[in-house]
């Protein structure tokens, strides 16, 4: 009874939800520009998360949640697109899975060609930034946010921060620890050691950055560095 109470207080929220995800329909994505494709479609990908557990559930076997997760799709200018296509095709960008298999069983679910996305619907150029902004329902995922046309690339900038402050740790035996979204993101803008150890320290605050100094080598001046595997248990930070 106190859930069907529940139910009924959400019921004018989830009714005003549902009507905006048919209107995706509508849409026509080859009007927005860059800043407007970054925004729109980084908060549709995270909209589709979490409406994607809220109809399929959330099983405790990471394996199983992803594959609810890529069966979601939402109809957008026509097409129908699930969470694989909202990455690779229009975000392009790589991200942690516990079974990579599962992209390629379930992989570009859209109507027509997956390759004239490029030029209708995914972003002009690439943006590594997107790694600390999209949520997969993972313990380790960035939290969700929300993402405006305008201020997009400094919401990133702080996302990246947020998700610096929060995961980067020192070991017992004086290791710095990284999480495996910053090695994605080192990949892909192509960042070497001492540009990753600039960004860390860029994104802490005074104290933090006097503290990671003891992670360096005083003979050779390098950092001792652990990679910690992303953590595929469930997780949404809102």
């Amino acid at each position: 009874c106190r859930d069907s109470e529940k139910l009924n207080e959400v019921e004018p929220s989830l009714k005003h939800f549902r009507s905006l995800v048919n209107k995706l329909e509508g849409v026509n994505p080859r009007k927005l520009n860059h800043e407007e494709k970054l925004a729109f479609w980084i908060n549709i990908h995270n909209s589709l998360v979490m409406h994607s557990i809220l109809v399929y559930g959330n099983p405790k076997n990471s394996m199983k949640r992803l594959s609810g997760l890529l069966k979601a799709a939402y109809n957008v200018g026509g097409r129908s697109l699930n969470l694989d296509t909202i990455q690779t095709s229009i975000l392009r960008c790589r991200v942690s899975r516990p079974g990579q298999v599962f992209r390629f069983l379930f992989a570009s679910r859209s109507k027509g060609k997956a390759g004239d996305l490029g030029k209708d619907y995914a972003i002009t150029q690439s943006e590594p930034l997107i790694h600390f902004a999209l949520c997969s329902g993972n313990f380790s995922d960035p939290s969700v946010r929300i993402y405006t046309p305008k201020n997009v690339k400094m919401e990133l900038e702080c996302g990246r921060e947020e998700y610096v402050r929060s995961n980067v740790g020192i070991s017992k035996d004086n290791k710095l620890l990284l999480p495996k979204l910053v090695e994605l993101y080192a990949k892909d803008t192509a960042l070497c050691h001492v540009g990753v150890l600039d960004m860390i320290r860029n994104s802490l605050p005074c104290e933090a950055r006097i503290k990671i100094q003891q992670c360096q080598n005083k003979k050779h001046g390098r950092f001792a560095v652990d990679w910690i595997a992303h953590d595929f248990r469930f997780g949404l930070l809102l």
